[in-house]
C-alpha cells in the first residue's frame, strides 16, 4: 500500500472516534477510586517562619512631593482674591425685615 492509502485508513478507522460523545464517570457508573484519608486542617500547617505576607514596596517612579512644589512659580493674588465672594457677603448681613401687609 502507498502513503497516501495508509493514511486514509487510520483517518477512517479514528473517525468514528471524533464523533462519539465521551461519557463522564458518573454517567458510566464507575466510581472514584482511592483512599480518603482523615484528618484536619489547622494554623500549625502554615510555615509561618517562611512567609513574607507583605509584599515589596514598589520603586518610585515620579519626582516627590517637595521638589514638585520646589518647581511651581511664586503668584501673588490679583486685586479682590481673597475677599469674601458676593455670596458671601449677603449671606452674612442679616435680612431686611418684611413689610406689613396692608389690611
Amino acid at each position: 500500500m502507498t502513503r497516501a492509502a495508509v493514511l486514509a485508513v487510520i483517518a477512517l478507522a479514528l473517525l468514528p472516534a471524533c464523533t462519539e460523545d465521551a461519557a463522564a464517570p458518573a454517567d458510566a457508573g464507575e466510581r472514584a477510586a482511592g483512599e480518603v484519608l482523615g484528618g484536619t486542617i489547622s494554623d500549625a500547617m502554615i510555615p509561618l517562619d517562611q512567609l513574607d505576607s507583605q509584599a515589596p514596596l514598589a520603586p518610585r517612579q515620579g519626582p516627590s512631593a517637595t521638589e514638585v512644589d520646589a518647581e511651581q512659580p511664586e503668584v501673588t493674588p490679583g486685586d479682590g482674591v481673597g475677599a469674601a465672594a458676593p455670596g458671601e457677603a449677603a449671606e452674612a448681613a442679616p435680612a431686611a425685615p418684611a413689610p406689613e401687609p396692608s389690611q
